[in-house]
């Protein structure tokens, strides 16, 4: 491979205008093809699918989590219930006015009109609403008695200063059927606790005004709810102006969150790549001693990604955006190349030395690396199996890319005007012959022994979410009031059948309410209070059918007319009610139960083409969560879902796949270096150190009692990949002899400073999550590159050396 690499380096030589020209096609030529990928955002493609959760993920991706801006307006000692309302409609006018293109809709403000549009539904569709135990109080109301004394109170109403309001109601329904009717949407979601005052959403003792804002862009789109958050947060702080001792607000919700977080990634992440670009460009610069070195370093990497989107671009549709980002992060070892193979043009090796030195131990820490990332096919993810394409793709891309490129545009300096830098002198140091270091090593191999078992993985990912003051504490004031923080349940039907999902939803809908009763559940929220199966609508007709006889119907008119004439009341005053008494009632359509505008229905019923689901929020105790599970766990297309369970679950199957990956991987190293060395002791004087670098990790770790989550432990296929290139790069160093050693422990330095300053600065982050893939980042690389200049020496000369000198090179030369 060197002599193909050199002949490629003088064919550019020979024609380097044509070789510019070339160069430019290609880059345009991949992102043109880049260009053309569609990208997923879908976050559960990371998730594996098979044959156990294929029915959870259809469920998932069409089920709507309606994460709603909860905005909570609180009474302060100086304020009154007007105060209160006054605020929330300046609230909502100036949200109307200035933020209207972020929102889909606000609940928590009814107007008159929408309550006797919600009141008039009912009533004409009243049969479907009645339960048996409303038959009996009717048939008790229909008593002759019963009728004179509600006529006497219907005629004192409307007489009273409210009877212009209620006018309208009584005529309509002289026996308040609608009433009865209408108190059974309670189960959609309005607590006992909290009342209608001016139309608002009040707690009984008026100190509280809860608004519910549905927000129009899904959490994950950070950057138009940024916009949003920023808009809300002015709008609370004007007002809070305002109304300065007697009314305030706050705001809680899984949007705010999403946008908290991603401002605190992106205000770490500006000042941590900052500090580690400045600091690295610096290095770089005066290390190489050329200005254009960034540009250089970077090239083979640019173009390998892109080598590999483009490659994608053919041989898939689209691919998991959440892939590219990881892989993008993990192309961080494709530097690797470009550093060593600087290192030694800076070292004044001639070309010929340089290729015949570096292109072995590139290619085949290229080809391990990339074999480690293609087991990732084994796993059923579409996402990860993206990852492990591009990254593998990439890898190999960027070696090749590295030897062609570097040489071209890197020439080094002269040897007289090099000077020894601190990092020629620690690459020189022998560090296999100090005892302390040896006997650390020792000693923390011997105390992981003790520790590596108390690493866990943590599947709880709420525990990664950076949160604000402001908005704990508005949680925990929620908590309070409504009981925010109790665990919720959500409880799902679904198929391919309108009217079979709508049945299964009837059936869920019963047995949540005898959980309530039997106190196994604190509270639920289901549509199945209002939407319900034709089934279950004709059944309630027919109800209202043999309930209503002709002499049913013709006394109870009599009795009407008779008791009304003493008030003054007309024959026909009560007509319409005796219309809908001969009406011929029809089952309704989901489209026509959207016509109650109170009614969020779109929040509980989803579709996607011909896959619909019903959703019902159940809050329950913790101690109770099983036996709810237990409950539907026979229930035919029912699925029980605990989000953060559901997290964990599969956030455990990706621990456990990673697991099997990490066997897969070594094993793929395994028998890599084994054809390439062709020798089983120089195998094992490369593999040694990898293994031990993982477990003295994994001892710090415990001893430290850090945890892995779902996404240091991606990182951790980094240091891996890391650790491999080190240990082959020093074992070929020790194959060639001291200088070229030199050269090698140099390059690893250096790597080792890239890595620490590009992902270990972000120890300095305030997002956990950020704060952890530093943490994990430099034990690893110090573990690393301290057992490859350590121990790895030692093997070579047990192993090796001693047995051959003649392959001992001259790294134990005195």
């Amino acid at each position: 491979m060197a002599r193909f690499f050199l002949n490629s380096y003088y064919l550019i030589q020979k024609h380097k205008s044509l070789s510019r020209i070339a160069l430019v096609m290609i880059f345009g030529v991949l992102i043109w093809m880049a260009s053309t990928l569609k990208f997923d955002e879908d976050i559960s493609k990371l998730i594996p699918t098979n044959s156990e959760n294929e029915q959870l993920q259809k469920v998932l991706k069409t089920v709507q989590f309606a994460d709603k801006i909860i905005v909570n307006i609180q009474r302060e000692k100086n304020g009154s219930t007007d105060d209160l309302t006054d605020y929330a409609t300046r609230f909502l006018d100036s949200l109307s006015e200035h933020s209207n293109q972020f929102i889909v809709d606000i609940q928590g403000k009814i107007e008159d009109e929408a309550i006797f549009e919600t009141l008039d539904f009912v009533y004409n569709n009243a049969p479907i609403f009645l339960k048996d135990a409303d038959y009996k109080n009717i048939s008790n109301k229909l008593q002759s008695d019963s009728i004179a004394k509600i006529t006497e109170n219907n005629y004192k109403t409307l007489i009273s200063p409210s009877g212009i309001v209620a006018k309208k109601t009584i005529i309509k329904d002289p026996l308040g059927i609608s009433i009865m009717a209408i108190q059974h949407l309670q189960q959609l979601g309005i607590s006992d606790d909290f009342t209608l005052k001016d139309g608002f959403l009040v707690s009984k003792d008026e100190q509280h005004l809860l608004l519910f804002i549905t927000p129009k862009y899904p959490s994950n789109n950070t950057t138009e709810n940024g916009l949003f958050s920023q808009q809300l947060y002015q709008l609370r702080d004007d007002l809070n102006g305002v109304f300065k001792d007697k009314v305030t607000s706050s705001y809680f919700g899984g949007t705010l969150i999403a946008v908290a977080n991603a401002q605190q990634i992106k205000s770490d992440i500006q000042l941590t790549v900052t500090i580690a670009m400045i600091l690295l460009m610096s290095v770089f610069i005066v290390f190489y001693r050329k200005l254009t070195i960034p540009i250089i370093l970077f090239v083979p990497t640019l173009l390998a990604g892109l080598l590999a989107i483009a490659i994608l671009s053919v041989i898939r549709s689209e691919i998991s955006a959440i892939s590219l980002g990881i892989g993008a992060v993990l192309l961080g070892v494709t530097l690797d190349y470009s550093l060593h193979i600087l290192t030694h043009i800076r070292n004044n090796e001639t070309i010929e030395q340089l290729f015949e030195g570096v292109s072995k131990p590139i290619l085949m820490s290229s080809l391990t690396t990339a074999m480690a990332f293609l087991c990732l096919l084994f796993v059923d993810s579409q996402a990860l199996q993206d990852l492990g394409v591009f990254a593998a793709i990439s890898v190999l891309g960027a070696s090749v890319f590295a030897l062609i490129f570097i040489p071209q545009a890197y020439k080094g300096t002269s040897r007289n005007t090099s000077k020894t830098s601190f990092i020629d002198k620690m690459a020189a140091y022998q560090y296999h012959k100090n005892k302390i270091l040896i006997g650390s090593i020792v000693a923390f191999l011997i105390l992981s022994a003790f520790t590596y078992h108390r690493v866990t993985f943590n599947k709880d990912i709420s525990k990664l979410n950076f949160q604000p003051e402001a908005i704990k504490s508005a949680e925990a004031a929620l908590d309070k009031l409504i009981n925010i923080s109790s665990k919720s349940l959500y409880v799902i039907a679904f198929g391919t059948n309108e009217q079979d999902v709508l049945e299964t939803n009837d059936g869920i809908f019963n047995k949540l309410q005898n959980l309530e009763k039997n106190q196994n559940i604190l509270s639920f929220n289901s549509v199945g209070a209002l939407v319900t199966s034709d089934k279950k609508q004709k059944v309630a007709i027919q109800t209202w059918e043999r309930f209503w006889t002709p002499e049913i119907k013709a006394q109870t008119q009599i009795n009407l007319i008779e008791n009304g004439n003493k008030f003054g009341f007309k024959p026909a005053t009560f007509h319409e009610f005796y219309s809908l008494l001969d009406h011929e009632f029809q089952p309704l359509t989901i489209n026509e139960y959207k016509e109650i505008n109170v009614v969020p229905i779109d929040d509980f019923i989803a579709k996607d083409g011909n896959f619909m689901t019903i959703s019902s929020v159940v809050n329950v105790d913790e101690a109770n969560i099983q036996e709810v599970k237990n409950a539907f766990k026979d229930a035919q297309n029912t699925l029980v879902i605990d989000r953060q369970a559901m997290n964990e679950t599969l956030l455990g199957h990706l621990k456990n796949d990673f697991n099997n990956l990490l066997f897969y991987c070594f094993i793929a190293v395994l028998l890599l270096l084994f054809l390439f060395y062709r020798n089983l002791k120089l195998t094992l004087v490369t593999v040694i150190p990898i293994i031990i670098t993982w477990f003295v990790t994994i001892g710090i770790m415990g001893l430290l009692y850090l945890e892995f989550n779902i996404f240091n432990i991606i990182i951790s296929t980094f240091i891996f990949g890391l650790g491999v290139d080190y240990s082959i790069f020093m074992t070929n160093g020790m194959l060639t002899g001291t200088s070229s050693m030199a050269t090698h422990k140099t390059s690893i330095i250096l790597s080792v400073l890239t890595t620490i300053l590009g992902v270990g600065v972000l120890i300095f982050a305030k997002h956990p999550a950020l704060h952890s893939l530093a943490t994990i980042s430099i034990i690893g690389i110090l573990a690393a590159m301290l057992i490859s200049f350590v121990v790895q020496p030692i093997l070579y000369k047990l192993l090796i050396s001693k047995n051959s000198p003649a392959e001992s090179g001259e790294i134990f030369k005195k």
